[in-house]
């Protein structure tokens, strides 16, 4: 071919490529909203500020009154990436309808519907992990987040003294999450007494993380198999 009919094929193919993340993003009406304070629910902690992978939250004096400083976040650095949903304790922070008492709130209904029992498994799925493509089995239920560091250990501790014989959360692998640290944030939270951390109450043995990504469907059935294994070992004198 003429060099010039490869240089305009291959700045067409450029371009096109450039254009790609403004075609597969999503329609406004289903993007998720920018992250919320409730201010009078949060305590200043700091600790969203410290896990926002974007810099988009910081800490200002209240002016509502009271003496302290509150979380504010920038509508323009937040992605609604939700990160800061598992990183706020007292569940005061995130997108509209996304936050730790949605969450919660969401997963006393999943046993509401049917109680759970026996050597049921729960598993919290990142919806860009392999979880998504997981089907619904008997033994087996499926709760999705946006992502894994959205999980606040609440929802785990509700889950586990709720009745739920085991909680697997997937995740995406931690060179490829969306939310950067989520899976980062999320074992310190669960295992390294990271804020909002999981409560010493809950039993460690019936928790437990796997990296799987979408196209890793055969780890995560593997990885389920030994956690069922393990949890039904639990269970023996």
């Amino acid at each position: 071919m003429p060099a010039a009919v490869v240089w305009a094929a291959g700045s067409v193919l450029a371009c096109a490529l450039l254009f790609v993340p403004l075609w597969s993003r999503p329609a406004a009406a289903h993007r998720p909203g920018k992250s919320i304070v409730n201010e009078r629910q949060c305590t200043g902690c700091e600790q969203c500020m410290h896990d926002c992978p974007w810099g988009a939250i910081s800490m200002v004096e209240r002016d509502d009154g009271r003496a302290g400083i509150v979380a504010r976040v920038n509508p323009d650095h937040c992605v609604s990436c939700g990160i800061c949903i598992g990183s706020c304790a007292p569940m005061a922070l995130g997108p509209a309808g996304l936050t730790g008492r949605d969450q919660l709130a969401a997963v006393r209904a999943l046993g509401a519907r049917t109680p759970l029992g026996g050597n049921e498994i729960v598993v919290l799925g990142c919806a860009w992990s392999a979880a998504a493509r997981l089907p619904e089995r008997a033994g087996v239920r499926r709760f999705e987040v946006g992502c894994a560091g959205n999980v606040h250990t609440s929802s785990v501790e509700q889950l586990v003294r709720g009745g739920a014989a085991g909680v697997l959360v997937v995740s995406c692998p931690q060179r490829d999450c969306r939310g950067r640290e989520g899976v980062q944030w999320l074992n310190a939270r669960l295992y390294e007494g990271r804020e909002a951390e999981l409560k010493e109450r809950v039993d460690r043995r019936r928790v437990r993380v796997v990296e799987a990504a979408a196209a890793e469907g055969s780890l995560l059935e593997a990885a389920l198999a030994d956690f069922q294994q393990d949890i039904a070992r639990l269970a023996l004198p």
